[in-house]
Parts: structure tokens; sequence; C-alpha cells
């Protein structure tokens, strides 16, 4: 995390992902930024003008003595990256709250503040960021908060090749024992109201799917190494229309970009709901995953958001090892095919595909694992799964 204090008005960009949000920065104000958004606007050719001085937070965080206890203590959690590493965070405020009885906090981007809305365990909204350094510790006096978590990395720059618990590493991070916390905590909280469900219905009447119960597919992650190649998709489809028709549901198929021409055709000659790139907002798509009767994706925020509201899920996994990210999620089935590709687990945090390890190199397209995904197996996960 860095301080960034500014010597006038300006307007800066801070960016999570595809969504970009500005920030009003006042002379004389000393904000936390995290690293990332931290460097960008530091590069941007006139930032010498309106920076007065930029300077890392570890040193201050290095100071702040952490209580003896607990209980009614104000605690401050704060953690970048994208949606699913926000329903991930939220175990930390509600097992400090529930557990250890202190006063939680959440400070988030503007991107991700609809996600820990109506979060109890929170005080129900999160503090916006970036936030002011002497909101944190007053320069006199008694701090505001008596501890503060400011997490930018888990385990994102890891290369190893059998990476640990997410969950287990989070806490581990914030100096609790992960083998003492109870796996209930091992989960994300996401709180969907009654005006949620309200506006969720009035979006499914509209796409046509109405009251019927309904399958919910996602075919893409955050980033390509983990997101459904093409003939792994088109597998996926097939053993869902089938399904579906055997459980009497219907299919809702998302994702943020156009579907492919081959799978929108496919949706609509049998008839499933194409939803990509037409779910406007987060807590929409929180809220159509827990009324859904199962869901079906990737390594993505879907397994999360169905993990906080204990839907049925089945998870399609690529490089990744599914007890990494979902080990504690109950009601929760794994394809994973590790012995495809001798590389398999890995982990390298990259955009595309980490090629330096692939099989192909730079030839490689997608993830070997992925390949060994059957019609069969999804069919026979999901009547098992939906019933």
């Amino acid at each position: 995390m860095k301080i960034l204090t500014f010597s006038q008005r300006v307007t800066v960009q801070t960016s999570h992902g595809t969504h970009r949000v500005d920030v009003i920065c006042n002379p004389g104000e000393r904000l936390i930024f995290d690293d990332d958004n931290a460097f960008a606007i530091q590069q941007n050719p006139s930032s010498s003008s309106y920076i007065l001085e930029s300077s890392d937070l570890e040193p201050i965080l290095r100071q702040v003595l952490r209580p003896p206890y607990w209980k009614k203590r104000r605690v401050l959690f704060y953690r970048n990256r994208g949606i699913g590493d926000q329903l991930i965070a939220s175990s930390l405020s509600r097992f400090w709250r529930e557990m250890l009885g202190a006063d939680a906090r959440q400070l988030s981007d503007r991107v991700h503040e609809p996600i820990w809305a109506g979060n109890p365990y929170i005080g129900n909204m999160p503090l916006s960021a970036p936030i002011h350094l002497d909101s944190v510790w007053r320069a006199k006096g008694r701090p505001f908060f008596d501890a503060a978590f400011f997490i930018e990395s888990v385990t994102e720059w890891d290369s190893d090749g059998e990476q640990g618990n997410v969950y287990d590493r989070l806490f581990a991070l914030a100096g609790i024992d992960p083998n003492r916390v109870a796996a209930k905590y091992k989960r994300p909280f996401f709180s969907v109201t009654a005006e949620d469900i309200e506006r969720c219905n009035t979006w499914l009447t509209g796409i046509g799917i109405g009251q019927a119960p309904y399958i919910f597919v996602q075919l893409r992650a955050a980033n390509k190494v983990r997101s459904l190649p093409l003939k792994t998709a088109q597998t996926l489809l097939q053993a869902v229309t089938e399904a579906a028709a055997k459980l009497a549901c219907k299919v809702v198929v998302t994702d943020n970009q156009p579907l492919p021409i081959e799978l929108a055709e496919f949706c609509r000659v049998n008839s499933l709901c194409d939803a990509s790139t037409k779910i406007p907002g987060v807590r929409l798509y929180g809220s159509l995953i827990a009324q859904a009767r199962l869901v079906i994706g990737p390594d993505s925020s879907a397994l999360h958001f169905a993990a906080a509201s204990e839907t049925p899920a089945i998870g399609i996994w690529g490089p990744f090892n599914p007890e990494s990210r979902t080990q504690y999620y109950p009601r929760q089935t794994h394809l994973w095919h590790r012995d495809l590709c001798q590389s398999s687990p890995c982990y390298n945090f990259m955009p595309e595909l980490p090629i330096q390890k692939c099989p192909r190199g730079a030839a490689q397209q997608h993830c070997e694992c992925f390949d060994g995904v059957t019609y069969d197996e999804v069919y026979s996960a999901i009547i098992d799964g939906g019933t």
C-alpha cells in the first residue's frame, strides 16, 4: 500500500479489471492507495505537478501494536483484486465479529462496494477507498482503528506446484492459526435482500425464465488460463441441455463478453437463455446464483457466490487445484483432470497462459486439463447435484 499526498485539487482514476472510477483528491490529503493504482497514478506524465509526496504504508503498519484481545476493538480490513477475492475476504470480518467480538469494518474500492452492501459483519456498508490516512490513524490521541489489515496479495504471486488453500493463507496473514478456524468461516458471505430478490424475479421474467427453476452456467473466468476453451464449453452445454430437460429446468448462460458464434447458435437452437453481457450489476448476478437450482462454471466468482448462498455447484477446473479455492465449500462438486498436464497445478498469475510452464510453450492455447471433460461426467454431476 502507498500513501500519496497531493499539492492541489485533482481528479485521478483508479482501475480494477475493466472498471474505472474517478477519485477527487484535495490539497494536503494523504490518501492510501493499493500499489497498482498508486503506481498508475504516479505514471501519469503530469503527476509531478500535483503529487507532493509518495511513501510506503508498511513502516506505519509495523509501528501499530495489535491489541492483546479483540473484543469491541475496531478492526479495518482491505482486499483489492476482483469479485472472487472480495467474496473470499468477507470471511475475515465475519470471523472477527462473530467469534472474536470485534467491531469489524471493510474498506472497499468503489467498484466493489455493491458486494459489501448489507453485510452485517461490517456494519452493513463499507468505507470507500482510497481512504485518508488520518481516518485510520490520528496524529494525536487514540487511533480510530485498533488494527488494520491491508491485504494486497494472498496467493497471486505463488508459483509453487502445490498451492495452499486461500482461506488458510488469508487467516494466517491476519495472525490467526487457520487450524483453529472452523470450516464454516472459510467460505464467503454475501447478503441478498428482499429488494435484490424482487429485482432478480423481475429480470428473470423479462428474459422468459419467470418462476421456473433454472441452471446458471458461467463460461468465462477472470483470465484466459482459467476460462473454458470452446470445445469444453460445447461439451458442457450439450450435457447441460440434456440434464436440464430431465430435471425440468431452464438454463441461463452467462459471460462478460458476447458468446462465440458457435455457442450463441447452440443456445438459440436449444432454447437456452443467452444472458451474456445482459446482467446489469454484481448484486443481480449474486442474486441470480442464490436462487438458481444449480451453478456450473470454471474457477470464477460464480463458485464463490454459490458457496455464500449454499447453492449446489459444479466447478470445471484447468490449471488450478480445486482445493486451493473451494476446499471448504459445501454442496460443490469439482471436475479436474490433473493427469492430462505434467505441469498441473500451475499457479503463475498472468492475464493469459503461463507459457513457460505449459508443455507446448508459446503454442499453448488453453490448459490441457480441460480436454478431459466429458459429456457423461458433466451430465452425471448435474443429475446428482441438481436433485
